[in-house]
């Protein structure tokens, strides 16, 4: 043990001072004398385990003038002092314990601290050396004096007494782990590597020294080494799957990558490596690789090990976010289920599940997964909007309304909050409730005034409605002058004109909507505002090709057919 308690070697040491009574200026003469220091004492020692330290020096005090050179209560009354942050006092009286008993260790490690405590390491290091050279493997004083070395930048005698530490005591690991740090911050590879080799010839049979060894060689780039030392290894140790994983990463080093997957993929067929183990080890070559077909067959591991483990969420959600990130959403999309099957709560999962079938237009089942993470997590405001989106492009828009309307109330983020309106004033307009759809846009440009997706519907609904006309033209030239190049807005602006009759200013607008946008509305509207300007065969044929692209109104078919503009 290193941390020695004082108080423990008081009966030793007082039992001891009692052959030196001939020897002491001041003792008990008699029996009487005798059994009064020892009530002293023994009420000392007992305010000491209290902690009463003012009570227990002067009890030490009062046994000192019954026995005056007694090196056993010198001793103590340094201890005590010492306890009660007193240690310039202390030295005296540990001082003194040295004199009256030099072959005692203990008062020789007393006093090291001592000094120690106050800031004396010159001091302390002398008393620890002293120490030493009477007690050379007396163990506390090696690792505290090494300690007191580091702690004052003295490497070399650090490593000295290091040295002496394997020399009396034997290689410890404690002191190679030391060492080999030191050795790191110095760049010292190679010295690193002889005290990895020192504790594998000290404990032959502690396999996991040799590993360590191994992949620290590779992880240095001492490949030649490292291949050497696997040879060792396999030679004595029958962890197959260890040693091939070794093998892998070394492959891995020297380039051979397709060599590196092969071996990787071999170890995690057996079972003696734990999942955890190997969920680890997937994951560091995937921080190593760059190369994207090196990914794809990590990909392919982590596939196969997810079937494997198919009781493992991580095994799941791993394989999920791999193919995700590769953009490979319906395939994340079925790893992710079944990670939530097995854990249903974690909301991050549940999000990129919703975020792909959103992006893959997949709405019927993202308002089913919307609303099963509701189950587990009904005051995120997110998963309302997902569900709330997904009836409203469904048209449903009652559910849309009700899922908007619930989540924004536990919406705090600003900017959400806008999307929320805007897409309740969507759907109460899909419910023909226009005065509600109107106050939900108005929310959204209070928050955001230059919301494009709010200025667009805002205006266009407007238009249809014949209402607020000039508000409408007010927000879709806002609209334009914000993105003068996007298709949309530019069709939205042009009707937004065409409904104000502005039938030249709209044509601008609608001509380069229709030639940048193959979409049905888009140029039926061109060709809406060309009849307007009597150019007829020409807005026939715009009307002929908006009905052939889709996406044109009802009454395409009869405004080609009677050559006539219905509205």
């Amino acid at each position: 043990m290193r941390i020695l308690l004082f108080s423990a070697i008081f009966l030793m040491v007082f039992a001891s001072n009692a052959q030196k009574k001939k020897q002491d200026s001041v003792v008990p003469q008699t029996q009487e004398d005798s059994l009064k220091l020892e009530g002293v004492l023994v009420e000392a020692e007992k305010q000491l385990i209290l902690e009463n330290y003012a009570k227990a020096l002067e009890n030490f005090h009062v046994a000192l003038e019954m026995n005056s050179e007694s090196a056993a209560i010198n001793f103590k009354i340094a201890e005590v002092l010492a306890k009660s942050d007193e240690g310039q006092d202390a030295l005296p009286y540990g001082l003194r314990a040295i004199e009256l008993d030099p072959e005692n260790k203990y008062y020789r490690l007393g006093l090291a601290r001592i000094y120690q405590s106050i800031g004396f390491y010159i001091d302390a290091a002398k008393t620890y050396e002293g120490l030493l050279e009477k007690f050379p493997s007396e163990e506390n004083a090696l690792y505290e004096l090494a300690e007191l070395y580091q702690l004052t930048g003295r490497r070399d005698d650090m490593f000295r007494i290091f040295d002496q530490i394997e020399a009396e005591l034997g290689v410890k690991e404690e002191i190679t782990r030391e060492k080999q740090r030191i050795y790191m911050r110095e760049g010292k590879v190679d010295e690193v590597v002889v005290e990895f080799e020192k504790l594998i010839d000290a404990y032959p049979n502690e396999s996991s020294y040799k590993a360590e060894l191994i992949n620290f060689l590779i992880q240095n780039r001492k490949l030649d080494k490292a291949e050497e030392a696997i040879a060792d290894y396999e030679a004595t140790e029958t962890a197959s799957s260890r040693i091939t994983l070794m093998k892998s990463e070394l492959a891995w080093m020297r380039g051979d990558r397709k060599k590196s997957l092969d071996l990787l993929s071999q170890a995690f067929e057996t079972s003696s490596i734990d999942f955890e183990s190997k969920f680890q080890i997937l994951t560091n070559y995937l921080v190593m690789s760059n190369d994207p077909n090196d990914k794809q067959r990590l990909t392919e591991v982590a596939v196969d090990l997810a079937g494997q483990y198919p009781d493992e969420f991580k095994a799941q959600a791993f394989v999920g976010d791999l193919l995700y990130q590769n953009r490979e959403g319906e395939q994340a999309v079925k790893y992710y289920l079944k990670a939530v099957r097995i854990k249903p709560a974690n909301y991050s999962v549940w999000q990129n599940i919703l975020n792909v079938e959103a992006d893959l237009n997949q709405y019927d089942s993202l308002v089913v997964h919307a609303e099963k993470a509701l189950e587990y997590f009904p005051n995120q405001a997110l998963l309302y909007y997902f569900a709330g989106t997904g009836y409203l492009i469904k048209k449903d828009y009652r559910k849309s309304v009700r899922m908007l309307e619930q989540g924004k109330k536990y919406t705090v983020d600003p900017n959400l909050l806008t999307v929320f309106y805007g897409q309740l004033g969507d759907a109460y307009n899909g419910m023909k409730e226009h005065d509600k759809s109107y106050k939900a846009y108005d929310k959204a440009l209070e928050n955001a005034p230059n919301n494009d997706h709010v200025l667009n519907n805002y205006s266009y609904f407007l238009s249809l409605a014949n209402k607020d006309l000039e508000r409408a033209l007010e927000m879709s030239t806002q609209l334009v002058e914000q993105h003068p190049n996007n298709p949309t807005y530019l069709d939205t602006h042009g009707w937004v004109l065409y409904v104000n009759g502005k039938f030249r200013e709209s044509r601008k607008f609608l001509e380069r909507a229709a030639s940048m946008d193959e979409d049905g509305t888009v140029i039926e509207h061109y060709g809406d505002v060309l009849f307007q300007l009597g150019e007829i065969e020409e807005a026939i044929k715009q009307w002929e090709r908006a009905r052939d692209v889709g996406n044109a109104s009802e009454l395409i078919e009869k405004k080609i057919a009677d050559r006539k503009l219905y509205e």
